[in-house]
C-alpha cells in the first residue's frame, strides 16, 4: 500500500469522524433552534435532553482540522490526527457504556427525554471503532515513510518545533494539567472516592447523551495535557500538530462559557469555573500564536526553489531518491 493511498484514506476517515460530530450538532441546532441550540452549548440550559454539548464543537473542528491538514499534506497532520484519535476516543468511549448500562428498569438518564440513545450511541460505537482504525493507520504511515527514506535519511531529522515554543507550550499545558488534576483530587476529597467513581462514568451527571461529566473531562484533560507535555519537552515533530489540536478543541467550549458569563454578568466574578475557562483560552491562544509565529518564520527562510509544505532540508547520507522525498504525516522520531 503506498504511502498516497493511506493519506487519502486517512483524511477521509478523519473526516467521517466530524461528520458523525456534525449530524448530531446540525440535529440540535434543527431541534431547538440556533439559539436554543446555543443556549444548551454555553450553559447547558434546556429542557429534556440535547445530543451534543460543548465539547462537541471543539472536537468537530479538531476532527475537521487534522481531515483537511492531511488531505493537503500540511506538516502539522501527524499531530493533529493523533489529537482528534485520541480526543475522539475519550469523549466518545462514555456514550458506549451509557447504551451499554441503560435499561428500561433503570435508565441512565431518568426521566428526561431526547433523541434515541440507540441511535446516538451507534453513532459513538462507529466513532470509536473509527479513531481505533485511523490510529493503526498513522503507525503504518510511520512505518511506511521510515522504510521509504532509510537510509538516505537520518531517522528523527523531520521539522521540529524551535525550543521557545516546545517549551512555552510544554509549560502551558503542564499549568492546565495540574489544576486538572488539582479539580478531581478537590472532588474526590469532598465526595470521597466511590462518589466519585460514580461521576466519573456520568450518570446522572450529564445534560446530553454525548455529553460527559466534569470529572471524567477533567480525568480526559490530564491524559491528553500529559501526552501534549511529553511531546513538547522532547520536541518531538508531531508535537506542533498535538499542541495545536488541544488549542482547536479547547477553544470553541470556551468561547461559549465566555459568551455565557457576559449574558449572566458573571465574567468578572472569581470562581474556580470561570479561572479554568479563561486558563484554556489564554493558554490556547498562546498556543496557537507562537505556533503561527513559527511557521511564519519557517516559510520566510524556505527556499524559494522549495515547493509550499516541502518539509524542511534533512542531514543526508547519501543522495536521495525521488520516490523518498515524502511529506511526514507522523512522528518520524
Amino acid at each position: 500500500m503506498s504511502i498516497k493511498t493511506v493519506r487519502i484514506t486517512v483524511g477521509i476517515l478523519s473526516l467521517a469522524l466530524f461528520g458523525q460530530t456534525a449530524f448530531w450538532l446540525l440535529y440540535d441546532i434543527a431541534d431547538r433552534g440556533v439559539a436554543g441550540a446555543w443556549s444548551v452549548w454555553a450553559s447547558g440550559s434546556g429542557t429534556g435532553l440535547s445530543a451534543t454539548s460543548s465539547l462537541d464543537l471543539g472536537l468537530g473542528f479538531l476532527q475537521l482540522a487534522a481531515g483537511w491538514a492531511t488531505l493537503i499534506k500540511a506538516r502539522t497532520a501527524g499531530g493533529l490526527l493523533l489529537a482528534s484519535c485520541a480526543t475522539t476516543l475519550l469523549f466518545r468511549l462514555p456514550a458506549v457504556w451509557y447504551v451499554l448500562l441503560d435499561s428500561p428498569s433503570d435508565p441512565w438518564f431518568g426521566d428526561a427525554k431526547g433523541p434515541s440513545l440507540g441511535a446516538v450511541g451507534g453513532t459513538a460505537i462507529g466513532a470509536v471503532a473509527t479513531a481505533l482504525v485511523l490510529t493503526a493507520l498513522l503507525f503504518l504511515v510511520r512505518h511506511l515513510e521510515n522504510e521509504a527514506s532509510s537510509p538516505y535519511i537520518l531517522r528523527g531529522a523531520g521539522p521540529r518545533p524551535v525550543k521557545v515554543t516546545a517549551t512555552t507550550s510544554g509549560v502551558l499545558l503542564g499549568v492546565l494539567n495540574i489544576f486538572y488534576i488539582g479539580r478531581n483530587v478537590n472532588t474526590a476529597f469532598q465526595v470521597g472516592p466511590n462518589a466519585l467513581a460514580h461521576l466519573l462514568a456520568g450518570k446522572g451527571a450529564v445534560r446530553s447523551e454525548l455529553g460527559v461529566a466534569s470529572a471524567w473531562q477533567w480525568a480526559s484533560l490530564t491524559v491528553l495535557c500529559g501526552l501534549g507535555m511529553l511531546f513538547a519537552f522532547r520536541r518531538r515533530p508531531v508535537a506542533k500538530g498535538f499542541s495545536l489540536g488541544l488549542a482547536l478543541f479547547m477553544v470553541p467550549p470556551d468561547v461559549a462559557e465566555v459568551s455565557d458569563y457576559v449574558t449572566t454578568g458573571v465574567l468578572f466574578k472569581v470562581s474556580v469555573d470561570t479561572a479554568q475557562t479563561f486558563l484554556e483560552l489564554l493558554g490556547s491562544a498562546a498556543v496557537i500564536a507562537l505556533l503561527a509565529a513559527e511557521a511564519a518564520h519557517n516559510r520566510r527562510d524556505r527556499r524559494p526553489e522549495d515547493p509550499p509544505g516541502a518539509p524542511a532540508p534533512a542531514p543526508l547520507v547519501g543522495p536521495i531518491p525521488a520516490d523518498a522525498r515524502l511529506t511526514n504525516m507522523a512522528d518520524s522520531g
